[in-house]
């Protein structure tokens, strides 16, 4: 399944139908919400009932009104799995006008069509809508109207087949390490700068903060101020999903395989020092769109990544204060960074490489340099041309 985000251009009244299903979808929600803990079966039936005396929810499509109760099991679920897990977690609150901003129509009650040179979408109960498209879905199975900062958009989930790569070239891998001051070094000793765009817009940010905190609660002027804080981290946004695009195309393009580190970023962030720039930095997200860009990602364990030497595997302790790697054993010394990746490089390729086509323990392989890469990349080169005879 993939998502896809195109914006929609209502006139006022279908503006006003938007805000009316997003009123009674939420209606809905919290009147559910205050029944308690419901199996989805009894909601179901519930709501079958509820359509009866509330003759009004009759003036909306019953595909987004089911979706609401999916909605709510949805939450309940992951209200248990995280107490579950530990976690305290109290009741499912009651969601206000200004929190509920999306309803979904789902198999049936949506279609795309093509009048002249304007593309709309048509929806059930609210009809035809302006849609700029800058491609054509296909095998379409939900539309999700999104409203952000008095702005519409479908969010359409296609269905859409994986590809099935029979070949890929390891010979064409990359190891990649993420930061902060550089978003990544990889193991071709490529760096790209990390642009850090709540840094540059901190100013602007804190100062659209203390307007909105001096602002009556409730009045139009602490409306607009609100409105002026969600466009400045909508615009922060945009160019952060834009740069991790970029560069994830140019990589995608470029290589078959990429190694990342598996880090956890839950406990990173506790460190307040590094917690914004960690967050603001987008390493899940850029993971997330390489992930279906790529023909293959393989996320590697970040044990050590940093301390060995990835010439002859000695451990060099260093703190994050240091930013060469010097090895007292072999004499190398390169860029911390550029170390990492040649690590997360290693590491990948002997979980790419099939077990049995290697008899050296992993020890060895990182004492051995780049021949001994080389032998591996040659190996995994081998096995799958055999793969791909056979098949």
């Amino acid at each position: 399944m993939r998502n896809f985000r195109f914006r929609l251009y209502p006139t006022k009244e279908q503006e006003s139908k938007l805000r009316n299903s997003l009123g009674a979808s939420r209606w809905l929600y919290n009147y559910f919400v205050s029944k308690g803990n419901l199996p989805i079966q009894d909601t179901q039936f519930m709501l079958t009932e509820l359509k009866e005396e509330e003759a009004w929810l009759r003036n909306y499509h019953s595909k987004m009104l089911q979706m609401v109760v999916h909605k709510i099991d949805s939450n309940r679920k992951v209200l248990n799995a995280l107490r579950m897990n530990g976690y305290k977690i109290g009741k499912m609150n009651f969601i206000g006008e200004e929190d509920y901003n999306s309803f979904t129509y789902s198999q049936s009650g949506f279609r795309i069509e093509r009048h002249g040179n304007t593309d709309l979408l048509w929806l059930s109960k609210i009809g035809y809508i302006e849609i700029r498209l800058h491609r054509h879905p296909t095998n379409i199975k939900q539309i999700t109207i999104v409203r952000r900062i008095n702005k519409w958009y479908a969010l359409i989930c296609c269905e859409i087949a994986k590809p099935i790569f029979r070949f890929i070239n390891p010979k064409k891998s990359v190891g990649m390490d993420v930061g902060i001051t550089k978003f990544l070094h990889d193991s071709n000793n490529s760096t790209i700068d990390n642009p850090l765009f709540v840094k540059k817009m901190l100013k602007s940010l804190r100062r659209a903060q203390r307007r909105l905190s001096r602002r009556h609660k409730y009045s139009k002027n602490r409306l607009k101020a609100k409105t002026r804080l969600q466009i400045l981290h909508e615009r922060i946004r945009n160019k952060r999903l834009d740069f991790l695009h970029k560069v994830s195309t140019r990589y995608s393009k470029n290589y078959d395989v990429i190694f990342l580190e598996r880090l956890r970023v839950s406990s990173m962030v506790k460190n307040y020092h590094l917690a914004r720039n960690i967050i603001d930095s987008g390493w899940s997200t850029f993971k997330n769109i390489l992930a279906y860009k790529t023909k293959l990602v393989i996320e590697v364990p970040s044990n050590n990544t940093s301390v060995n030497c990835s010439k002859c595997g000695n451990k060099v302790p260093k703190s994050l204060a240091v930013r060469i790697h010097k090895c007292n054993v072999c004499n190398l010394m390169i860029d911390r960074d550029y170390n990492a990746s040649l690590n997360i490089k290693k590491k990948g390729l002997l979980l790419l490489l099939p077990q049995g086509l290697w008899e050296a323990t992993p020890v060895e392989i990182l004492s051995e340099s780049v021949k001994q890469e080389q032998n591996i990349v040659q190996r995994i080169v081998v096995h799958y041309r055999s793969i791909e005879e056979t098949v």
